[in-house]
């Protein structure tokens, strides 16, 4: 992949509880009016939902380079020339991975990844943590993408996957209390404004990881643990998996860095990539995380001690895998949400391999086993496990049938054969999607490559409305006060309506791309451009007008 890739009734009662127990109760969970943004999809379940308000109109955005303020506009800040990362808010700063296009650090000159912090109320920027580039380059590490991992952060500690495939530990407070924390003593920059390394795991020395393209998965911590996904793929031709016995997923000790458990069941069936990021459910009193594997398929385990419990396979048996995405087999670049029970999740490529055929499913997380739709087996009736990327071969005497321990509960997408469905044979129900899913009041809201919006029933899986935003779509709704927040690759963040009807309320022009997600915090919108750092709230100086 060249380029990376953020609670109301019921669902804010289980995510508080999942918070606390997995020490986030100091930070706290989002809440209506107040409350941090700690994480990738703000809780450990993922579902991309605010609690707060929305108690300010949208302008449209000018050129905040200029000193001349603007109504709403809190403060902005200058990113990298590329941005990919999701604003993280927490402990009264701003977190956001990029590039080192902004230079804030003047002894780093050229292309370098970066997590640059601000200060939440007044932007004013803190420190940056600086990665150089991989020698390997574009195959291992993409020019120019930065740093494409949200942090995640507790109390003061941020971890965070750089674009050199290590997971680090870093102190909130950078150098800025004088102190060097940690066993890592080594760092290069000891300044000020340089973020100080608690400790770092090198997952190409340590784990032979091959990262394709870029190491880009944000982390979640979960009690003494914190998960990621290694982003381990195939070399630059494409063809084979550079090292298919190391590490796919990972489960570390917090304050540490030493590896509890690991697991690499994608073998050598991964089919391009890793970049997807890990969540939690509790399930019948026990914690779930899930990881998306680069062979298509997604595999739960239990969260503390890393036994697998089941594994679905996201495609279809007959979809194949063709390079350069002309084939109908994907793999997974969004993030599961856990809701009720059940994980929903979409599959889809490379955006540079432009659009195609699509699924998203909803999966009955209590099951265990093999839980996916159908098996493939044999002449014997054996199943078979089919290699990387293949399909079926009713040549060899293989036969797809019903698997009776199925957990789909639903499946949207594929091909609408005969047209009934979309008035068009042959047309896409749903498109290839690296946009992680918002789910609220029975209703699921997702975005398709393509930059169709999508809300899907969440009992039945049906479509209630689709909408044509003509501009490819990389980030993820976000759900706020009624509201679903999305931004497209013209820089156009689009406002709906939550609800069974689609209704656009309004589009904010930015000026540029919107590649990321926004976050919100504290009562203020975070919204990363390509290259600025936006901060949005109610106009303190307006109170009492109209």
């Amino acid at each position: 992949m060249k380029n990376g890739s953020a609670r109301l009734g019921f669902v804010f009662a289980f995510s508080t509880a999942i918070l606390a127990a997995a020490g986030y109760a100091t930070i706290g969970a989002p809440d209506a009016g107040s409350g941090d943004w700690p994480m990738w999809g703000g809780t450990v379940d993922r579902n991309m939902i605010s609690r707060d308000r929305i108690t300010f109109d949208f302008q449209p955005i000018s050129n905040l380079a200029e000193s001349e303020p603007q109504r709403n506009i809190r403060w902005s800040a200058t990113l990298g020339s590329q941005t990919y990362g999701n604003p993280v808010i927490a402990g009264g700063r701003v977190f956001v991975g990029t590039n080192n296009g902004a230079g804030y650090r003047p002894q780093h000159q050229g292309d370098r990844g970066c997590v640059l912090a601000f200060d939440e109320e007044t932007g004013e920027f803190l420190w940056q943590l600086t990665r150089e580039k991989l020698r390997q380059g574009r195959v291992n590490d993409w020019p120019n993408q930065g740093i494409c991992s949200a942090p995640c952060v507790q109390r003061d500690r941020l971890w965070v996957v750089t674009n050199r495939a290590e997971l680090m530990c870093v102190d909130t407070e950078g150098f800025y209390d004088g102190e060097n924390n940690g066993p890592f003593q080594d760092e290069t920059d000891k300044q000020q404004q340089d973020a100080d390394i608690v400790w770092s795991l090198d997952m190409i020395e340590d784990l032979g990881v091959f990262p394709h393209n870029l190491a880009t998965s944000s982390p979640l911590v979960y009690r003494d643990l914190v998960y990621i996904v290694t982003s381990n793929g195939v070399e630059e031709a494409h063809r084979q998996v550079v090292s298919p016995r190391s590490a796919c997923f990972l489960a570390v000790n917090k304050r540490t860095g030493e590896i509890v458990w690991e697991d690499n069941t994608a073998f050598d069936r991964i089919l391009h990539g890793q970049w997807s990021s890990p969540t939690i459910g509790l399930v019948n009193g026990k914690a779930q995380v899930y990881f998306a594997g680069g062979d298509g398929w997604l595999y739960a385990f239990d969260a503390l001690s890393g036994a697998p419990l089941w594994k679905f396979d996201l495609n279809p048996k007959d979809a194949k895998w063709i390079l350069d995405g002309r084939g109908t087999r994907n793999n997974i670049i969004a993030t599961p949400v856990f809701v009720d029970n059940s994980v929903v999740l979409g599959v889809g490529q490379d955006p540079d391999h432009g659009n195609g055929v699509g699924h998203l499913y909803r999966i009955d997380a209590t099951k265990s086993g093999d839980v996916s739709p159908t098996r493939v087996v044999d002449d014997q009736g054996k199943t078979v496990e089919l290699d990387r990327g293949r399909p079926f071969d009713p040549l060899r005497g293989e036969r797809e049938i019903k698997n009776p321990n199925s957990a789909q509960i639903w499946h949207y997408g594929g091909v609408d054969q005969d047209g009934s469905f979309t008035g068009e044979k042959g047309e896409f129900i749903f498109r290839r999607t690296m946009s992680t899913v918002a789910v609220h009041d029975g209703l699921v809201y997702v975005a398709d490559l393509a930059g169709f919006l999508h809300c899907v029933d969440l009992q039945f899986g049906t479509r209630h409305w689709e909408f044509d935003m003509l501009a490819e779509v990389w980030g993820s709704p976000m759900l706020i006060d009624g509201r679903i927040l999305i931004g497209d690759q013209y820089g156009d963040l689009r406002i709906f309506a939550a609800g069974k009807q689609a209704k656009l309320l309004k589009t904010v022009e930015f000026k540029s791309s919107i590649l990321s997600t926004p976050s919100i915090a504290n009562g203020v919108m975070f919204i990363a451009t390509r290259s600025r750092l936006y901060a949005i709230a109610e106009d303190k100086d307006a109170e009492g007008e109209d």
